[in-house]
């Protein structure tokens, strides 16, 4: 009987993460999972797929080299191997560009890009060695599509985007395959105080930022993504012959791209004698 594929989850506790690692044990794998919770993480896995081989592993949001390193190691040291790499973990900050501090912008991006690249290097020699891996990276559509109060979550999301890209080119020599899904709204508590986050200072004058969160608000726990068939998703993604480069998830999520991408060849197109302007002859 062969061994199964080993599988890390990072941010594993709720939402997005736990029903990955749930759907990853149901379909096989031996799953590795990390939370700041572990006690909470292993009673939610028990109740959902007692007797599987699951790993759990405390690992604070925001990410430190050595604590990565340390985790990736006690992986390695119970499977001997790591083939699916999940970076999951992450929240969002919303709120007017100009109310946001620096360390609250700092904050964010630890957790939502640096954290996730730090992983992505602990885990890379080890798939290298191997001649075979996937990173998988959950992004989502606001890094394609961004609006009123997400400049700064945003960021983060394309950054991620754009580091999967070039990061699949890459180290598709090695057998590794990368990429980043970007989901719309699912129905987890993303949007709740708990999960995310406001800036310590607001301003009233922005009146459209104010009826974005008002509008969010009545968006908590009414998405129309369901986690169950998006870890369902991210579980067939890891096991595809050819994976993409972007996988974007949610009807929503594709009607938006399509109309951001009708909106950019517009743009282009309006200002196009002075894109061509700048060229020697």
């Amino acid at each position: 009987m062969s061994e199964p594929k080993v599988m890390l989850v990072t941010g594993a506790s709720k939402g997005i993460g736990l029903a990955t690692v749930i759907q990853a044990l149901k379909g096989g794998y031996a799953v590795a999972a990390t939370s700041r919770n572990v006690d909470r993480l292993a009673a939610e896995v028990a109740q959902a797929a007692p007797d599987q081989q699951a790993q759990f592993l405390p690992l604070e949001m925001k990410f430190e080299a050595t604590s990565i390193q340390a985790a990736v190691a006690k992986v390695m040291a119970r499977w001997g191997r790591l083939d699916v790499l999940v970076n999951n973990a992450g929240y969002a900050i919303l709120g007017a560009f100009e109310e946001f501090s620096l360390a609250e912008v700092k904050q964010n991006f630890d957790v939502n890009v640096f954290g996730l690249m730090q992983m992505t290097q602990a885990v890379l020699p080890i798939m290298r060695a191997q001649q075979h891996g996937r990173i998988i990276n959950i992004a989502s559509i606001s890094g394609t599509v961004a609006g009123p109060s997400q400049s700064i979550y945003s960021a983060t999301k394309a950054a991620v985007i754009m580091m999967s890209e070039a990061l699949a080119a890459e180290v598709a020599p090695f057998g590794i395959q990368v990429t980043a899904v970007g989901p719309s709204g699912v129905r987890t508590d993303f949007l709740d105080g708990r999960s995310m986050k406001r800036p310590a200072k607001t301003l009233p004058e922005y009146q459209v930022v104010a009826q974005t969160m008002t509008g969010l608000g009545q968006l908590n726990h009414h998405q129309s993504g369901d986690p169950v068939l998006v870890g369902q998703a991210i579980v067939k993604l890891a096991q595809m012959a050819h994976a993409p480069r972007r996988l974007y998830l949610g009807n929503w999520s594709v009607a938006t791209l399509q109309t951001k991408i009708e909106e950019v060849v517009n743009e282009v197109n309006q200002h196009l004698d002075l894109t061509q302007s700048i060229d020697h002859e």
